[in-house]
């Protein structure tokens, strides 16, 4: 799976686990999903089977790094570099053969969910994190997509206590 593909089936997931069933206002927005509870999510996505030839799995990495929030309505970047969602939803597509590979497949996705506020705490300016960091570090456990919007809603409830 490319990871073009990759990002949106990501999206799309984690939208249906939340009981979205519309397309986002734009791809351009400072975050992906904006759940009917006002939590802004962003949806970062990594597999261990990639597109080409691999001799062995891949090494799952996401981007974190804080950046500068475009705003649909007004076409203009917001200038305050930061991490715009309230919750990240990292989506690992865990399968390892390709010949068997369904990214379509719920069952294939485990999920980390994780509020923006302990990335900020525990990983500054960081700009990416892997996955022992992650289930390590900031302490998060994967979650089935039975559990995925519950985990959400939890874990954006938390939001008010952001800093921005």
């Amino acid at each position: 799976m490319d990871n073009i593909n990759s990002a949106a089936i990501g999206e799309y997931i984690v939208t249906k686990a939340m009981g979205i069933f519309r397309s986002p206002e734009s791809s351009w927005e400072s975050f992906d999903i904006l759940s009917p509870e006002g939590i802004k999510i962003e949806v970062k996505t990594a597999g261990l089977v990639q597109i080409w030839q691999q001799k062995k799995p891949s090494v799952p990495s996401y981007d974190i790094k804080q950046k500068s929030g475009w705003s649909g309505e007004t076409s203009e970047y917001d200038g305050i570099i930061t991490r715009q969602a309230d919750v990240y939803v990292f989506c690992l597509h865990h399968e390892k053969d390709p010949a068997t590979c369904n990214p379509l497949s719920s069952d294939a996705w485990s999920f980390y969910v994780v509020a923006t506020n302990d990335i900020d705490q525990k990983l500054g300016t960081q700009k990416s994190v892997g996955i022992s960091t992650i289930e390590n570090i900031l302490g998060c456990r994967p979650v089935s997509y039975d559990e995925l919007s519950g985990k959400i809603i939890e874990v954006g409830s938390e939001k008010s206590n952001r800093k921005l």
